[in-house]
């Protein structure tokens, strides 16, 4: 951005971000970020990330452009203010809480109003803490400040606050939104806190998928103008190997959780013992239902090969994609945002398998570069499944493998995504 100096000669605005997150860089977790930071950083004279939820002692897993710099704030120092906080507000909501769309929104439910007042008292206690930091990061030099949570959740909230406190000349406070921190269906309680608040004061939110800008654009109308699809994205790595082995390679990458059911995955490949298939399983990532995935593929999966390779930088999972033949990935998820892991496996011209739930739909075409399961599927239909796209012709296979780089190509590079995101929150003039 230019300004006019008082020589009249045009200057470049000097512009500062403030990334909210909850661990990156730092400890591991929101490794996706590592795809965007590089080439949002082109764009400001100065990136300061600042990580909300860390351990006590962080260590600094991954690297940062050199205009970025990373404090952190430990998640015990929010969580011992929280509680005495969360019960005043609990009590009597703070003026921000107490619109009449947020009581008609939390009803007679004292549980969404201890969320509620939870929420606040969180966002209110990382605004805190951030402020402190940002006391010492001489911000006065800075004609635009973007202040960007990388979350629809507390974060946000904060972001809003340190606008408030530090937003220079032309300050800017927005947020990307993903999947628990957008989808209140997906809550346990239907509800999530001060939807109404914070889209109507921050400058703009931007879900990762078109399935999240229509589910906010539905639910909140009147601001249906701040609310924008941005695409995350993946780096070209090449397409993996072409060639197809004698097994069918079946790869996986998650946490293992309940919500993403890789136990179901499990199951299927059981059911296709003695159907003559040779079949193969690789399955990337840990997580606390991990020992139960052993116990079972010990007892059911032994007349197959599969291996649980636990969780591993994303470096080498590329450098896995480029020299492993992959027939197909494969993602269970009961709810998702719009996973990256799927775009990894396209832009290698992997054809997916995959739950139609969230912004899944936009990555994976049915019957084009992969196919859709239903939400709810069994491990019966899943096995099908398997066992129709293993026995498919070999050229409509190798189509199916063209059109997932294709796909990936025209609207999930990350080159393009996220150049197009940072101008867009780019501080203007």
């Amino acid at each position: 951005m230019l300004v006019e100096s008082k020589s009249g000669r045009d200057t470049k605005m000097k512009n500062c971000l403030i990334l909210l997150t909850k661990a990156y860089p730092f400890d591991t977790g929101e490794e996706f970020i590592e795809n965007e930071l590089p080439i949002t950083a082109q764009r400001f004279d100065r990136l300061l990330v600042i990580a909300t939820s860390t351990s006590d002692h962080p260590v600094q897993t991954r690297a940062l452009p050199e205009n970025a710099t990373a404090r952190f704030i430990p998640a015990s120092d929010v969580r011992r203010a929280v509680p005495t906080e969360a019960a005043k507000q609990f009590l009597r909501l703070p003026g921000k809480c107490r619109s009449a769309e947020e009581r008609e929104r939390i009803g007679r439910s004292p549980l969404r109003r201890l969320f509620l007042a939870y929420f606040s008292a969180k966002a209110d206690r990382i605004a805190c803490l951030a402020k402190e930091i940002l006391k010492k990061e001489n911000l006065e030099k800075y004609e635009g400040i973007t202040f960007y949570s990388y979350w629809f959740f507390d974060t946000a909230l904060a972001a809003l606050s340190l606008k408030k406190d530090f937003g220079a000349a032309n300050g800017l406070a927005v947020s990307r939104a993903h999947r628990y921190d957008l989808y209140e269906s997906r809550n346990r309680l239907h509800y999530l806190p001060l939807r109404p608040f914070l889209l109507k004061n921050l400058d703009a939110v931007y879900p990762c998928s078109d399935n999240g800008s229509r589910c906010l654009k539905e639910k909140f109308p009147r601001y249906s103008d701040k609310i924008h699809t941005a695409y995350l994205g993946t780096f070209d790595f090449g397409a993996g190997p072409g060639q197809p082995l004698p097994e069918f390679h079946l790869v996986s990458c998650c946490h293992i959780s309940p919500v993403k059911r890789v136990e179901r995955l499990a199951q299927a490949l059981a059911l296709l013992n003695g159907s003559g298939l040779k079949l193969e399983w690789t399955h990337f990532g840990g997580g606390s239902g991990l020992p139960d995935l052993q116990n079972y593929a010990k007892q059911n999966l032994s007349f197959m090969e599969y291996r649980f390779a636990g969780e591993i930088p994303n470096k080498k999972l590329m450098e896995f994609y480029q020299t492993n033949h992959v027939d197909c990935f494969v993602n269970t998820s009961s709810s998702e945002g719009l996973p990256v892991s799927i775009m990894e496996a396209c832009s290698f011209g992997i054809p997916i398998l995959a739950t139609n739930v969230g912004g899944t739909s936009e990555i994976v075409h049915d019957g084009v570069n992969g196919f859709l399961l239903d939400a709810d599927f069994t491990p019966d239909s899943l096995a099908e499944k398997i066992k129709s796209m293993n026995q498919m012709d070999r050229q409509d296979f190798k189509a199916m493998r063209t059109a997932s780089r294709e796909i990936w190509k025209q609207n999930f590079c990350a080159e393009t995504n996220y150049a197009r995101f940072a101008e867009a929150i780019l501080p203007k003039n």
